[in-house]
């Protein structure tokens, strides 16, 4: 997300993008440093005070074969567009529905942010089609996994629970945010295995977004459907988040 003209979290962004490059066969990545730099002239350049900022970086030239993964020259691609966008302290509230297939937390780009992006579409596009917002994803040993394009988090006995990496979740840099604000404000907060009830039984569910924030969810078709209220620890969760990114 742009916001007043700086990317928020930028340097996070491309600390997780380095380490996904070397560990998908790069070998190495762009110089994080001048990456940065030249995210936020471009947003300069372009005047976006309001918007969002995209990085896509490939390997590059190579020599043909498939199997040719080392990085020698990669190819960096910059965007940055002005785009209206809801205030991160009250985004509208989404509507989740679960995928129709699981997911594999084992897959080798699991846990990467890839171009590798069609499943995910194909499912959001299929959730968006039965009237929802998101879709959500279980892995393949039925355990909550995360959205197409979001990090999942619920609330249940005043705890704030979300997936555990080894789920084979993308670890969102929101999602991040939201453990640390959990810890400097002292709410309580979980990572772990959880089954697709714990879901559809708890007292609030949201998703993390870098675009977005933190949204609100109200309802989850699932395997059944159910229904979530707006509640006080997703308030504040959005209060801590919208201060933050006035602060920083």
């Amino acid at each position: 997300r742009v916001h007043r003209g700086r990317a928020v979290l930028l340097e996070r962004h491309v600390a997780r993008m380095l380490g996904s490059c070397k560990r998908t066969g790069f070998g190495a990545g762009p110089d994080g440093d001048r990456l940065c730099e030249g995210a936020r002239r471009l947003i300069e350049v372009n005047r976006v005070t309001t918007g969002y900022l995209r990085v896509t970086v490939t390997r590059g030239p190579h020599g043909g074969a498939l199997t040719e993964l080392e990085c020698r020259r990669p190819t960096v691609l910059i965007e940055a567009r002005s785009m209206e966008l809801a205030p991160v302290a009250e985004p509208p509230p989404w509507r989740l529905a679960r995928a129709a297939f699981r997911v594999s937390e084992n897959s080798p780009i699991a846990g990467h942010k890839s171009l590798s992006y069609q499943a995910n579409l194909l499912s959001l596009a299929e959730s968006r089609a039965a009237g929802a917002d998101e879709t959500y994803f279980l892995n393949s040993r039925g355990h909550l996994c995360e959205g197409a394009i979001s990090n999942l988090f619920f609330v249940s006995e005043s705890v704030v629970r979300t997936p555990a990496l080894e789920c084979g979740l993308l670890p969102g840099i929101t999602r991040a945010v939201v453990l640390e604000l959990c810890d400097r404000h002292g709410i309580p907060v979980e990572t772990g295995l959880y089954g697709e009830s714990a879901l559809l039984s708890a007292r609030e569910v949201f998703c993390t977004n870098s675009l977005r924030g933190i949204i609100p969810v109200t309802a989850a078709l699932g395997a059944r459907e159910a229904t979530f209220g707006p509640g006080p620890l997703t308030r504040a969760l959005q209060a801590h988040y919208a201060a933050m990114l006035e602060g920083a």
